[in-house]
């Protein structure tokens, strides 16, 4: 089946998955799907060493979800629940995949996109304008996606504290102080440019090694990430039933300030 919502290129032993979901690559179901997709074709094509993932569209690397969307969501336990458990299902394939895998982040990656980011074993920001983070707080949500998992195994639970529960949104360089991301470049280009050497210098790397190296660092540092998951889980679905959530997601869609306290 085609993919309507990505392009795989495969050179030079890197696959770049480029997210093409305009205006600014929010996380659909039908996303969620394709990337899940891919990540199962690549992890048997030979060709593909490492797999390098990128935006279409300069000002987004994945927004994350469509707040406006979420407004009109089934807010049921149980389909509040399913949405969960795509989100992690997809993102637990992409870490999972037994190959490295790079992200160039030349855009903004927030909620969602920082999500996806972290399942990725390397991440190049660019200076500038982009931003990321996991501001869902300022919805009245928290962060679904693994975030509240995958960021403070990666930069350490005091970081990974403030930034979500002041929904902080960082540049590059302040990303790459606490270590959230792999290197900050000077702008989308370079940005790129690292991606892709650090892509190809993975490709010439021993795969087993690496694959074995990645399935080492997952049953081992991330070894109790199912469990931390399901926790996430069912903070997520009291969040989102609770009434900070309809009142945070009505203000950003009517670009007012959310009452979360009358």
């Amino acid at each position: 089946m085609p993919f309507r919502l990505l392009q795989i290129e495969t050179a030079d032993g890197v696959a770049t998955v480029t997210i093409d979901n305009p205006p600014a690559n929010a996380l659909t179901d039908e996303l969620y799907e394709e990337l899940g997709r891919a990540a199962a074709e690549l992890e048997l094509d030979d060709r593909a060493r490492a797999v390098l993932f990128a935006s279409a569209h300069p000002a987004s690397f994945v927004a994350g979800a469509d707040i406006k969307r979420m407004a009109d969501y089934d807010f049921r336990r149980g389909a509040v629940g399913r949405k969960i458990d795509l989100v992690h299902g997809t993102f637990l394939r992409i870490q999972r995949l037994g190959k490295p895998t790079i992200a160039s982040i030349e855009g903004h990656a927030l909620g969602g996109g920082c999500e996806l980011a972290l399942a990725l074993d390397f991440r190049y920001m660019a200076r500038g304008r982009a931003r990321i983070g996991l501001p869902e707080a300022g919805l009245g949500i928290v962060p679904g996606g693994g975030g509240t998992q995958r960021l403070a195994r990666l930069v350490g639970r005091a970081h990974a504290t403030r930034l979500m529960m002041l929904a902080e949104r960082l540049d590059a360089d302040a990303a790459a102080a606490i270590g959230l991301v792999t290197e900050a470049c000077d702008d989308a280009t370079a940005t790129r440019g690292a991606a892709l050497d650090c892509a190809r210098r993975l490709a010439d790397m021993p795969a087993s090694s690496l694959r074995l190296i990645k399935q080492a660092l997952n049953d081992g540092v991330d070894g109790d990430l199912p469990r931390g998951l399901a926790v996430e889980r069912g903070a997520a679905i009291e969040a989102l039933l609770a009434p900070e959530a309809r009142e945070g997601i009505a203000a950003f869609v009517e670009k007012r300030p959310a009452r979360f306290h009358g």
